[in-house]
């Protein structure tokens, strides 16, 4: 019989080979994944990752490194299992902790990303993009003063990216610091002149400034960038509109509606532009476009009216400035414009009675008319 101690120590020599074995085929699929994760196969990566786990269920980095994979391939539910599996296993991986509140921002569940990435600058202050990510979760809930800080102190940790300043600059127009937004846009146009996004953000306070010009000259800019942007077009024919440029409102809110026709704002919008050039029927058939989505609207109905008005359509007029008045009763200027149709189809006893409550509502051109028409 061979010696007992000589058959426990054999054991317990081809225990040792064997773990070693199995720990080192382990770092080989390890170092494998990565391979396949810098090539951006994340398929592979994860699939050797997931060997290299079977291998060895406590390598941390597997865990990480998987979990990264899967935010790559949007398996947002695995990546956090993989995460939280990392953070079991070393508390201390603070990376962990970065990318999962990355996760939960991704997810749109800002409450735990904030909550998360809180947690790993408790534990490390010097993850820089833990203060991009949760600023940016700040953002996303409305918080624009938390949100500028952590932009801020992200910024000052070294983090001076183009999306970094442009988030920032549009959490400072939230705030109404005009000059500040601009200046961080611009910042951001610097650091990347090809996005068309900072042009696009600066046009919008200049919109919100009243400056005509130079939301147009940034929204240029913008669609050179992205020329199949519809808002790009609404807002650059909003600019136009109020420098009274009715051609070239209306050609950008054509082009905004044939990109988009449910853009509603463009179609109200290129209605006005239409009236304003003398196109009624044009402007009447973009008012029917509207009523049919919202069929109540007293105001559609009353614009609608002021068209068959000027087309001579007194009767088609007549209906719409009574529908007008049906969904909003006390609707002085309806009142009015109907009173115009009575009397053009010479029914004064009617026009008579509108106007004066047209009058009546405070309607200062009926006050002035009143007299007019019923005498």
């Amino acid at each position: 019989m061979p010696n007992k101690f000589f058959l426990f120590f054999f054991i317990m020599v081809q225990s040792s080979l064997s773990s070693a074995q199995e720990l080192s085929t382990a770092i080989d699929l390890y170092n494998k994944g990565i391979e396949y994760f810098n090539a951006k196969n994340y398929e592979m990566a994860l699939a050797t990752y997931t060997r290299c786990i079977e291998k060895d269920p406590t390598f941390t980095k597997a865990y990480y490194n998987r979990g990264n994979c899967r935010i790559n391939q949007k398996d947002f539910k695995g990546a956090l299992e993989d995460f939280n599996k990392t953070i079991k296993l070393d508390p201390a991986f603070t990376k962990a902790y970065l990318f999962k509140g990355y996760t939960y921002l991704l997810m749109n569940d800002y409450s735990n990303c904030i909550l998360t990435l809180t947690d790993a600058l408790d534990k490390d202050r010097s993850l820089s993009k833990a203060y991009v990510h949760r600023g940016t979760a700040y953002m996303k809930t409305g918080k624009f003063d938390m949100a500028i800080n952590d932009f801020t102190k992200a910024i000052t940790e070294g983090e001076q990216h183009y999306a970094v300043y442009l988030n920032r600059g549009i959490c400072k127009a939230k705030m109404e610091d005009f000059q500040g937004a601009l200046a961080d846009m611009n910042a951001a146009s610097d650091i990347n002149p090809n996005q068309s996004n900072s042009s696009a953000e600066k046009s919008k306070i200049y919109l919100k400034l009243e400056k005509w010009n130079e939301a147009i000259a940034e929204i240029t800019n913008a669609l050179k960038k992205n020329p199949s942007d519809a808002d790009l077009y609404h807002n650059r024919g909003f600019a136009k509109l109020m420098m009274e440029d009715f051609n070239g409102a209306f050609l950008d809110f054509s082009i905004c509606i044939q990109i988009n026709p449910d853009h509603d704002n463009a179609l109200r919008n290129k209605a006005i532009t239409s009236y304003k050039l003398g196109k009624f029927e044009e402007a009447a058939k973009d008012y029917s476009r509207l009523i049919n989505k919202d069929p109540q609207n007293a105001e559609l109905y009353m614009h609608r009216g002021t068209c068959y008005l000027e087309l001579k359509e007194y009767d088609t007029s007549l209906k719409d400035f009574s529908e007008a008045i049906r969904y909003k009763s006390d609707f002085a200027e309806a009142y009015f414009n109907r009173a115009n149709a009575y009397t053009k189809l010479l029914d004064i006893k009617n026009a008579c009675k509108d106007i004066k409550e047209s009058a009546k509502l405070g309607y200062l051109p009926a006050q002035a008319n009143v007299n007019n028409i019923c005498n």
